[in-house]
C-alpha cells in the first residue's frame, strides 16, 4: 500500500513539472503517516522512520523558506 502511494505521488509531482526536494520529502512523509496511521502497525520502539521523515521534511521547507 505505502509503495504504491509514493509511486502514485512521484508520478504525479513529476508530472505536474515539480523540481524541488522539499515537496517531494514532504509528501512522503505525509504518504508514510497516512499508512501508518491507517494500518497502525505493532511497535517495540519509537517510530525512527517516521521520526526521520519528519526531522528532514522540516529541514528541507526551513531551507526552501529561507528560515
Amino acid at each position: 500500500m505505502l509503495a504504491t502511494l509514493l509511486l502514485t505521488s512521484v508520478v504525479m509531482l513529476s508530472a505536474l513539472g515539480v523540481q524541488n526536494l522539499a515537496a517531494y520529502l514532504s509528501l512522503f512523509t505525509l504518504c508514510y503517516f497516512a499508512v501508518s496511521f491507517v494500518f497502525r502497525p505493532k511497535r517495540r520502539t519509537v517510530d525512527f522512520v517516521g521520526l526521520g521523515l519528519l526531522y528532514y521534511s522540516a529541514v528541507f521547507i526551513a531551507i526552501a523558506f529561507g528560515l
